[in-house]
């Protein structure tokens, strides 16, 4: 039976009413983290409007047929829809919107606490959101290729390939002779008319 890994980016929470990077344009450029560090008050206004949203955003048929399936699914999405729906094995290579930590005390708190106050109990120290800015690395990223490499199909769903990360994803997908199937419009349509093809087929 072929093996199919998807790689989700912000298109695929389109229609749970979540922005994507080209709607949120130069909002964007704030969740860096030189901005983080230079304006931290500002960030996490943003951070709260945004998690504000996510709070109240449902997954969509895309995000529930991955979950039907359980395909396994990294994703660059910190807004744990997929999570939502009901998959198991997600990586979430961006983080997310659950927690925030403190580096200093090595201390995690529930994001929901930075509606109080953005800095430790402890040691009064800004906290870190759980969430890979621009200018950071990404932590997960190699566990990400050997998800990949793993893969017969590489399903990848909303990216407009605005990152690097999602680029390169890709491109060593093709370069190990993986099959890429792209779906970035109306994804809640046809990611589960993808999937219910491949394993309808898969069955005969």
């Amino acid at each position: 039976m072929s093996k199919v890994v998807a790689l989700t980016g912000a298109g695929i929470s389109k229609a749970s009413g979540i922005p994507t990077f080209e709607e949120l344009g130069d909002l964007r450029q704030k969740l860096s983290r030189s901005y983080f560090e230079n304006y931290p008050i500002k960030f996490y206004e943003i951070l709260k409007k945004f998690k504000d949203t996510v709070r109240i955003a449902k997954p969509n048929e895309a995000h529930i047929a991955l979950a039907k399936y359980d395909i396994p699914v990294i994703t660059m999405n910190i807004d744990s829809l997929h999570k939502k729906a009901g998959s198991k094995d997600v990586l979430e290579i961006h983080g997310n919107l659950e927690t925030v930590f403190c580096n200093k005390c090595n201390k995690e708190y529930d994001f929901d606490v930075i509606y109080d106050s953005i800095y430790c109990k402890n040691c009064k120290s800004i906290l870190n959101p759980n969430v890979v800015l621009y200018g950071d690395m990404i932590p997960n990223y190699f566990t990400a290729i050997d998800i990949i490499s793993s893969a017969d199909i590489l399903l990848v769903v909303g990216t407009s390939f605005y990152t690097s990360t999602s680029s390169d994803l890709v491109y060593r997908a093709k370069s190990s002779g993986i099959k890429v199937k792209i779906i970035n419009e109306r994804a809640e349509e046809l990611v589960p008319k993808f999937l219910d093809e491949i394993m309808k087929n898969e069955r005969c």
